[in-house]
């Protein structure tokens, strides 16, 4: 399978690349390299012996990503790209919302015009907020407490 990662140099991101690779799939990072660093790729390719092609860009950019996934014939999108810190987005909800759930509606609406059906999205247990005591699994009530739970949240009903 063809595969563009966002978010791919990430540190889930860029795990999950060398799995795929190492699986025999063929790999394209989009990454705004914003909590990472475009040494992970050279990395990658030493672990793997394949080095992934690295797209440099924002996914809430939408003429970028038509551009990056009109005619590339991927047959899936795993979505890490993402603002993650919980602190920050109690700071700064707004930019969270604005950045998460954004950019998940451009990927979205550009895969649909393309043909692309097939996503990973990465969420968090932030979404479930607070819970006394309880094991988390995916029956428990979904509170987010922050807006980076919220903006993950926001994206799973999005997805549904």
């Amino acid at each position: 399978m063809k595969i563009l990662v966002t978010g791919g140099a990430g540190y889930i991101g860029s795990h999950t690349v060398v799995e795929l690779i190492l699986d025999g799939h063929e790999v394209v990072i989009l990454d705004d390299l914003s909590n990472s660093k475009s040494s992970v790729i050279d990395r990658i390719g030493e672990i793997t012996g394949a080095t992934p092609e690295l797209i440099v860009g924002d996914v809430r950019d939408r003429s970028l990503l038509d551009g990056v996934i009109s005619g590339a014939g991927f047959d899936a999108v795993m979505h890490f790209a993402a603002l993650a810190y919980v602190g920050e987005s109690v700071e700064h909800p707004a930019r969270y919302y604005h950045s998460n759930v954004h950019c998940t509606w451009n990927l979205l609406e550009v895969m649909r015009a393309h043909g692309c059906d097939e996503i990973v999205f990465s969420s968090t247990c932030a979404t479930y907020g607070e819970q006394d005591g309880v094991m988390l699994d995916e029956t428990c009530v979904q509170n987010p407490i922050n807006a980076y739970g919220g903006s993950k949240r926001a994206v799973e009903d999005m997805l549904r």
